[in-house]
């Protein structure tokens, strides 16, 4: 099935970003931490290497899940997506999206006994989508003002990212 334009602004947002913000809860707590991802968009997911041992990993597949935040603040583009989650062992995936980043997370690299990959299947996202200038932002406020009205600053929407 074809994406839709909102879902391929999401796509194409952690494609353009690979860092996001992963938020999961741990015993009630809600805890955010920034990783680096890769993008496979062929096959509907993010993976990220990880350890097996510290806690992310519970913590994502438990069933509370997870979401993970993307922005880009240059394009007034934000996207707050809820994902489904996975443990995926494949050696080989994991050597081929490793990278020298990864390593320093790793000492014994790609076959790190430690080291899992996780797999995010986004399933919504809200999304704020607005015009990228300051400019226009302002003068679309001053103008709702004028007119008593409230400002048009672009799309806040819920998609299904399935």
């Amino acid at each position: 099935m074809p994406e839709t334009e909102l879902q391929q602004s999401v796509w194409d947002a952690l494609e353009r970003h690979p860092v996001c913000m992963v938020t999961t809860v741990v015993d009630g707590l809600i805890r955010t931490r920034p990783m680096s991802g890769h993008v496979d968009r062929d096959n509907h997911r993010l993976l990220f290497v990880t350890h097996r041992q510290n806690g992310l990993l519970a913590a994502a597949l438990a069933p509370t899940g997870l979401s993970i935040a993307v922005s880009e603040e240059d394009r007034n583009f934000y996207a707050s997506v809820r994902c489904s989650a996975a443990e995926i062992e494949d050696r080989d995936l994991i050597a081929r999206i490793w990278t020298p980043v990864t390593s320093a997370w790793f000492a014994g690299g790609p076959e790190d006994p430690d080291a899992t990959l996780l797999a995010l299947t986004p399933v919504s996202a809200e999304i704020w989508n607005g015009p990228s200038s300051g400019v226009l932002v302002a003068f679309k406020l001053a103008t709702a003002k004028i007119l008593g009205r409230a400002p048009d600053l672009g799309v806040n929407a819920t998609i299904d990212m399935r």
